[in-house]
C-alpha cells in the first residue's frame, strides 16, 4: 500500500477515497448504529482497520492488530445504515492509518463481533478484505 494509487501518493489513501465513493453509492438503511433495524432490505456497512507490528499479543495469541472507531465516534465498531456515521468512520480510519505488518486474525475477530452484535433481520453479511500483503498470523485463523 506504500505506493503511488492513482493521483494518490500512496495507496491507503486511494483506497480510503474510493471508500467514502462507494459509501455514497449504496443503497444505505439510514438507521444510525444501535438503531431498530428497518426491514426495508438495505445496507449497513462496518469498517475494521488491521495491520500492525507485533508487539501487542492477546490471551488468545493473536497478535492485537485490529481497530475500529472508538465509542462515540462514527459507528464505535458497529453496522451502521447512516452517511454520517460512516462519513466520521472513514475519516477517522484514514486519519488513525495503521502501518506495520498484516496481521488479520484480531480484526477477523473483531467483524465476526460486529456481525454478532447486528440483529438478526434476514441479511446477508459479507466481509470485503483490502489488503496489500501476505498473511503473517495465518496459524492463529480458525474457521468459523
Amino acid at each position: 500500500m506504500s505506493q503511488s494509487f492513482g493521483v494518490h501518493p500512496h495507496g491507503f489513501y486511494g483506497l480510503m477515497e474510493m471508500l467514502k465513493t462507494w459509501t455514497q453509492t449504496l443503497s444505505l438503511s439510514g438507521v444510525p448504529a444501535g438503531g431498530s433495524p428497518s426491514l426495508d432490505g438495505k445496507v449497513r456497512v462496518g469498517f475494521v482497520q488491521f495491520s500492525g507490528i507485533p508487539t501487542n499479543v492477546l490471551p488468545n495469541g493473536n497478535i492485537d492488530a485490529a481497530q475500529t472507531t472508538p465509542a462515540q465516534m462514527g459507528s464505535s465498531g458497529r453496522l451502521t445504515g447512516s452517511k454520517v456515521e460512516l462519513e466520521s468512520e472513514l475519516e477517522w480510519q484514514e486519519t488513525n492509518y495503521m502501518q506495520g505488518g498484516t496481521y488479520i486474525a484480531s480484526a477477523l475477530d473483531t467483524a465476526a463481533d460486529m456481525f454478532k452484535a447486528s440483529p438478526a433481520d434476514g441479511r446477508k453479511k459479507v466481509l470485503l478484505i483490502f489488503t496489500d500483503g501476505r498473511i503473517q498470523d495465518a496459524d492463529k485463523l480458525t474457521t468459523a
